[in-house]
């Protein structure tokens, strides 16, 4: 079972898409990186098809490496050859959360299907899609797709949820100076 998991750490690697200096951050700090950390899943049950490259884990699954934390009521995983291509979490929401040690916060972030794609870098929240840095922004809306590589975030409707896209920025809290007080 060990030689059928070994692909896994690579997708919370990526999974940390929202902060990707977090590894240089780490290392600046001396902790240990997400990525390099025991994963952890737990689940009612589990099905693998090496054959087939794919995994498919069901019932209250919960995958904990380091800070992050990914849960869903069913989470397929495709692995080929053992590389990782294709992570599909499903939920009512699913949903992950991970500690930043660049803004040294929590990101949350939650939909009715998250999808991760490995070659192509990316990651689609689709259905009353949400992420969210607690204090500091939340984006809602039908569906959000982050692009890894580039870095750039795109929010929109579809055809079964036609809702608008929210963003909410709250100001950063500033220091309080002797006129004020």
């Amino acid at each position: 079972m060990q030689k059928k998991l070994r692909f896994i750490p690579t997708l919370f690697l990526s999974l940390l898409f929202i902060s990707s200096y977090s590894f240089a951050a780490n290392i600046k700090t001396g902790s240990t990186p997400d990525e390099q950390q025991p994963v952890n899943i737990t689940a009612d049950s589990l099905k693998v098809s090496e054959k087939e490259g794919k995994s498919t884990y069901k019932g209250n699954v919960v995958v904990i490496q380091g800070s992050l934390t990914l849960k869903g009521d069913v989470i397929h995983i495709s692995h080929p050859n053992n590389q990782l291509t294709e992570v599909i979490a499903t939920g009512k929401p699913a949903n992950f959360k991970r500690f930043s040690q660049v803004d040294q916060a929590w990101l949350t972030g939650k939909a009715n299907k998250i999808e991760y794609h490995a070659q192509n870098k990316t990651v689609l929240l689709i259905g009353h899609a949400q992420v969210e840095q607690p204090g500091k922004h939340i984006i809602t809306g039908p569906k959000l797709f982050y692009d890894i590589a580039n870095q750039t975030l795109q929010a929109q409707s579809t055809e079964t949820e036609k809702k608008r896209i929210s963003v909410t920025f709250n100001p950063a809290p500033t220091e309080s100076t002797d006129a004020t007080k």
